[in-house]
């Protein structure tokens, strides 16, 4: 089968959260998550006990007033950083031509021409929009679904599945 696509900055977006939400150990997953919370909740405290207790001897509050501004923080920076990769990459400014068949996947791009052999890929998660095809821990290939014709996507699943070992 042969697709060809665009990878939008919603599907880079959605492929690093399944990526990220996919990690080990679980607790990473929900840590990441309780991120902002806690941090919203740190300021609110320390706002809190500094409007009524004034600033003597609050060097606790700010430090825990300046923990939450990080946690807070460092929640949006990932997104933001996300995003700026995708605008920032001229790959994804231009079609992918994907020629996919028993032997592996023939992917063609505006300054690439690769084939990578089903061996060549260590897993592979899939959301309701998105196959995402991972070449190393940290590299994967965006595979939207919206290419696939109708009935596509499941023989695509089933290649994948055939000659992709899932991690245990």
């Amino acid at each position: 089968m042969k697709i060809v696509y665009r990878i939008s900055e919603q599907d880079y977006m959605d492929a690093t959260s399944l990526f990220f939400a996919s990690r080990r150990p679980w607790y990473r997953g929900y840590s990441r998550r309780l991120m902002p919370w806690v941090g919203g909740l740190l300021i609110i405290q320390s706002l809190i006990f500094l409007t009524f207790h004034g600033y003597d001897g609050a060097d606790i509050e700010f430090g825990l007033l300046a923990a939450g501004v990080y946690l807070l923080y460092r929640h949006f920076a990932i997104r933001r950083f996300v995003r700026r990769s995708h605008r920032s990459n001229p790959q994804y400014q231009h079609d992918f031509t994907a020629d996919i068949s028993e032997g592996g996947i023939h992917l063609v791009t505006a300054t690439d021409d690769s084939l990578s052999k089903w061996g060549s890929f260590v897993r592979f998660l899939e959301s309701d929009k998105l196959f995402v095809l991972f070449c190393s821990e940290f590299t994967f290939l965006i595979f939207p679904k919206r290419a696939f014709a109708a009935g596509e996507a499941e023989q695509f699943r089933e290649l994948l599945k055939l000659n992709i070992p899932m991690p245990k």
